[in-house]
């Protein structure tokens, strides 16, 4: 039987400081299938460099914002993108 797939939401704005540990964290959970869906909110720190180390690993989609959506707004978005059988 097949595992299902997990879907992992990560929405960021101006959070660089912290995004490497976080994002490291997810990556190094035990379950596979794993995917992470991340939306950043417009930041204007350097997050979308620290996502850019992210972008060639196939289990991190990222998607950047043009305007701030605003927490909820961005968070609705991302979990629209989710592939996962669980969220």
């Amino acid at each position: 039987m097949e595992k299902p797939l997990v879907s992992v939401v990560l929405c960021c704005y101006n959070g660089a400081k912290y995004l490497t540990g976080q994002i490291d964290s997810i990556l190094q959970q035990t379950y596979q299938p794993l995917e992470l869906i991340i939306s950043d909110d417009a930041s204007t720190d350097n997050t979308r460099q620290v996502l850019g180390r992210y972008e060639k690993n196939p289990a991190v989609h990222i998607f950047y914002q043009k305007k701030n959506m605003g927490l909820t707004r961005n968070f609705a978005f991302a979990a629209e993108q989710t592939k996962g059988e669980l969220i």
